[in-house]
């Protein structure tokens, strides 16, 4: 006769059968194959049901429980999910990369269970959250940032907090940030000719503005004999190797992680990183994001005339050579409007990414900053999308808007881009048009 129990108190019954007879199934990833065969046969040989699952969920879910990550297994080899935020241990909401964003039904069954759940997550990157660290950042494989906090930090009947980021790079391409809308087909192809031919840029915003998928798409423009070295801190977000049909890499990139560790003797800084990527002639630099004092190294390699692009959390324009400034002042704090004038002289081009109220993502304004022999700063918007409606249909929020080109590049960039190369038809490109040169 079967017998109906809680999923709950069936896990526990399960956790401890197999703990006392076949523990090695949970330590050993080649044994948990036949982790679910003896949940299977506990569950068989005593009768348990769970009312409203069937068997088979219900082994799978026993199974997830005790191998994998619970009720966030699915949704984290899920390609239409981008972001997972536990709130709490009993509210979960989802963000899908269309914008919608849904709470799920299925939740933790308690503060605790949730915090061994998260800790589980974090163990891959050898990172740990507790009462003494109750703040931690870790990453899994497939590109998922993983950002937690628990209590003291959170209340203590919520147990945690966590934010989950999933960078689907193999699906987001020049095609799909044109299809839609991101922003034109003249924009894109303006700011794959400074890279190529060597005018550094930084793009702005705030997270999940879509700043990295349009560094990994630009990167994905550089002709495969140019070098790329690339500085993430963390986890590994920019996809870059190419391969041909037999399997062999065709372009050229070096691709680093920062190393955090709590003896700083062991810390593998991105600022050391920027210095490193000095002495393996790169063509292009591309820091992930500037943070902390890799902004100085970063101002110091274009500014000695390296290309290299970037992102950074603020607005756009003078803003994002702002907070630059304030990130290099960590490392020599100088007068200010001297900080802000040598990141404007090192990345010229600002790209103002952000996420709209409709969760579409579009390049706000592309930027140019022009330094005048007696140090005055001249910014000049080269595009711009301008906002013309904004309404709610259904219960959805829908903008209305259009691109426009506002100026043509300045003289000094148009030099710069022939010193590096370009061609001058397809410099003609970008210098017609707009209100003036």
């Amino acid at each position: 006769m079967a017998k109906t129990i809680g999923l709950y108190n069936l896990l526990g019954q399960v956790q401890l059968y197999i703990s006392r007879n076949f523990t090695a199934a949970i330590g050993d990833d080649d044994k948990r194959t036949q982790l679910k065969y003896y949940i299977e046969q506990f569950i068989r040989d005593n009768g348990f049901t769970v009312e409203g699952i069937p068997d088979k969920d219900v082994i799978d879910r026993l199974y997830s429980e005790m191998a994998e990550y619970s009720i966030l297994t699915k949704h984290l080899s899920d390609s239409a999910i981008e972001e997972v935020n536990i709130n709490g241990w009993d509210d979960i909401a989802i963000t899908y990369r269309d914008g919608r964003i849904e709470k799920t039904d299925e939740h933790f069954f308690s503060p605790r269970h949730a915090t061994d759940i998260v800790k589980r997550l974090l163990h891959h990157s050898g990172m740990i959250i507790d009462n003494a660290t109750p703040i931690a950042q870790g990453h899994l494989p497939g590109n998922i940032r993983v950002t937690a906090l628990k209590d003291p930090i959170v209340d203590e009947d919520r147990g945690i907090s966590v934010s989950i980021r999933m960078l689907h790079t193999q699906s987001v391409d020049r095609q799909y940030l044109l299809d839609t809308g991101a922003l034109t087909e003249e924009m894109m192809s303006f700011l794959e000719t400074c890279l190529r031919y060597g005018v550094s840029f930084v793009i702005a915003g705030r997270t999940s503005s879509g700043k990295t998928t349009l560094l990994n798409t630009l990167l994905g423009s550089v002709p495969d004999g140019k070098r790329i070295y690339t500085i993430e801190s963390g986890a590994r977000e920019l996809d870059l190797v190419k391969r041909d049909k037999d399997g062999k890499v065709i372009n050229n990139v070096v691709q680093t992680l920062s190393r955090p560790s709590d003896n700083p003797i062991y810390d593998v800084t991105q600022d050391s990183l920027v210095r490193t990527a000095l002495r393996f002639t790169p063509d292009v630099i591309c820091i992930g994001e500037m943070r902390d004092n890799e902004a100085h190294d970063a101002v110091e390699a274009s500014s000695t005339d390296h290309t290299v692009i970037t992102s950074v959390h603020g607005a756009g324009g003078r803003y994002a050579h702002m907070r630059i400034a304030f990130l290099c002042q960590r490392r020599f704090p100088i007068d200010i409007s001297i900080s802000i004038r040598q990141a404007a002289i090192a990345f010229p081009i600002v790209v103002f990414a952000h996420r709209l109220e409709d969760n579409s993502r579009k390049i706000m304004d592309i930027t140019e900053c022009v330094v005048h022999d007696d140090g005055e700063l001249e910014y000049r918007v080269l595009y711009r999308y301008n906002i013309i409606g904004n309404e709610e249909v259904d219960g959805k929020v829908r903008i209305y808007g259009y691109f426009e080109k506002v100026n043509a590049p300045s003289d000094s960039l148009c030099d710069k881009l022939i010193r590096g190369g370009v061609p001058q038809d397809l410099l003609n490109k970008f210098t017609s048009g707009g209100d003036d040169k």
